[in-house]
This record gives C-alpha cells, sequence and structure tokens, in this order.
C-alpha cells in the first residue's frame, strides 16, 4: 500500500543512490515519499497523502501545480516566494505556507546567503479545515511567519528517521507524528472568536452532553466543560433551546432506550447500566415518567 521513491544527493547516500541508478552531487538533495490510503487510514479524519524535503539552490525550478489535498510546507533555511492565484508571499526559514487544494501555486528559490531547505507534507480528510484553521492558516493568507521553534523542527526532521514500511504500526504512528505538528503549530492559549459567549459555548454544550449522557453527567459537569457558572448556564440554555439542561440530557437517555427496546435483546437492567443510571429502579422511575409505560410494558407492547 505503501510507495516509496527516494532522489537524495548528499554524499551519504552515495552508495545507496548508485544502486537506485540516481544522480549525486555534493550540495542538494531532494527526497519524496507517496502514500496510498489504507482502510485504516480511511477511517480516520486524516491521512497523509506525500511527504518530501529538498535542499536547492537558485537555479531549481519548481513547476506550477493544482492540487486536490493540501500541502504545508516548512522552510527550515533559505527564504523563498510562494505564488498562490494571484498573490503571492516571501517567506523565511522558521516559516510555514499552505497549498489548499484547487488553487494554482508555484515557488520560486530567493537567492541568499543559505540554500533552500523545505520539508513538506501533503495530506487530506475532514479534519485538516479545521486543524489549519486552528493553526491561523486561511486560503486567503495561507501562511504563518515564525512558526517553527526547536521542538516542531525535531518532530519533522524525526518523519524521515524511520524506516518505512506498509504495516498498519507505522500507519498510526505517521498520522500521531502528524497530529503532533498540528499540535505544535496551533498556539497554547488561543481562543477562538466563536466560542466566546453563547452563541460559542451553547452549542458546545450540546456536543458535550450528545456524546457523554450515557455517563452520568450533570448540569455541574457541563458548566464546567464550558466554564460557565451553572446557574446562567442553566438560563442561558432553557432560553435558547427551550429546555433547562437537565431536560435535554434526560431526553438524550430517554430517546437512547426506547432504541435499545426497539433494536436490542439487552435486558432492562442491561440498558440502565449503559445509559450511566446507579440502579434499575431509577432508570424504570425516569422512563416511566417520560412515556407514561413502564420499560417492560413498552417492549410487551411493541413485541405484539
Amino acid at each position: 500500500m505503501l510507495y516509496f521513491s527516494l532522489l537524495a544527493t548528499d554524499r551519504f547516500k552515495e552508495v545507496r543512490m548508485k544502486k537506485m541508478g540516481k544522480r549525486q552531487h555534493p550540495d542538494k538533495y531532494e527526497e519524496s515519499r507517496n502514500y496510498v490510503v489504507n482502510e485504516l487510514s480511511l477511517n480516520g479524519g486524516l491521512w497523509p497523502v506525500r511527504m518530501g524535503r529538498i535542499k536547492a539552490g537558485p537555479d531549481h525550478r519548481f513547476p506550477q501545480r493544482m492540487i486536490d489535498y493540501y500541502a504545508l510546507h516548512f522552510v527550515m533555511n533559505g527564504k523563498i516566494r510562494h505564488v498562490y492565484g494571484e498573490q503571492q508571499v516571501e517567506l523565511a526559514k522558521g516559516d510555514v505556507f499552505c497549498a489548499y487544494p484547487g488553487i494554482v501555486y508555484r515557488h520560486f528559490i530567493i537567492p541568499s546567503d543559505q540554500p533552500l531547505e523545505m520539508i513538506w507534507v501533503s495530506i487530506d480528510g475532514g479534519q485538516p479545515p479545521l486543524l489549519l484553521g486552528k493553526a491561523g492558516f486561511r486560503p486567503s493568507a495561507p501562511y504563518v511567519p515564525s512558526l517553527i521553534g526547536k521542538e516542531l523542527e525535531t518532530s519533522l526532521v524525526h518523519l524521515f528517521s524511520q524506516q518505512e514500511d506498509n504495516g498498519s504500526r507505522r500507519q498510526v504512528e505517521l498520522i500521531a507524528a502528524i497530529y503532533r505538528i498540528f499540535g505544535l503549530m496551533i498556539p497554547q492559549k488561543s481562543t477562538d472568536k466563536s466560542d466566546a459567549g453563547p452563541a460559542g459555548w451553547i452549542p458546545r454544550s450540546i456536543e458535550y452532553m450528545n456524546m457523554h449522557y450515557t455517563e452520568n453527567i450533570n448540569v455541574q459537569d457541563v458548566a464546567a466543560y464550558i466554564s460557565v457558572h451553572r446557574a446562567y448556564f442553566s438560563k442561558i440554555f432553557s432560553e435558547q433551546t427551550g429546555m433547562t439542561p437537565i431536560q435535554y440530557l434526560q431526553k438524550l437517555r430517554m430517546e437512547r432506550a426506547l432504541q435499545l427496546l426497539q433494536q436490542t435483546r439487552y435486558t432492562i437492567t442491561e440498558i440502565a447500566i449503559m445509559l450511566g443510571y446507579p440502579d434499575l429502579y431509577s432508570f424504570t422511575r425516569a422512563f416511566s415518567k417520560h412515556y407514561a409505560a413502564s420499560p417492560s410494558k413498552l417492549r410487551e407492547k411493541m413485541q405484539q
């Protein structure tokens, strides 16, 4: 599943390159690795497409390209001009830029006292747009200056230090490394403006309850998660949704309980446990109040 192509021209790799029939030059190299996504990767929200690095002088020419995935470029040394659409930006050591899908782009090396050294990681999936946004990238301004610190540099170099293979373990390690790179690019103390105020934390509270309602969470747990006082959260939540947080949690649990009664063979006791109730009596009482019938009676009626 993994296709690997390598072009390296430093003396350290001379023997290996002779075996591969590649040309060498002591001051330049280019290395590229392409990936065909396996089932494991496709089940995630992010997967690698290509990965590579280059060291080149001002005479190197990059082709004009347009891709259907995302390509992060890390400038490790030297200078480069990134042209995207009808705009351009000059970048230097420590800067990062991203080629977005569907946009024509091209690179031009800017002559300087250091050769251009660059690492790129191309990715696809549902999560890259969100992760890129959190790191400060936008299609209209696809670059962030001075982003590469020592830890990020080490993580990038480490991508090329491991033996390539087709195994699931390597796929998991590679995906984890890419997430690690994003983790280092996203500011620690960043706060999304969209999260400020009820317009931000009401949806977050609903997401939290939708995911954890079976874990016996309460309103205080939800309020603590969004960092809002419990009483204020309950008041605003009720005004905007038409039900209290307790009622919303109860609604989630009861709808799931009814689904389990209809579609599974779980016992009522097992369903109570799955939904986070401390005992069968608490679940039966809540269910009977919500549906005006006990779980056992409702199941019997559905099976008739």
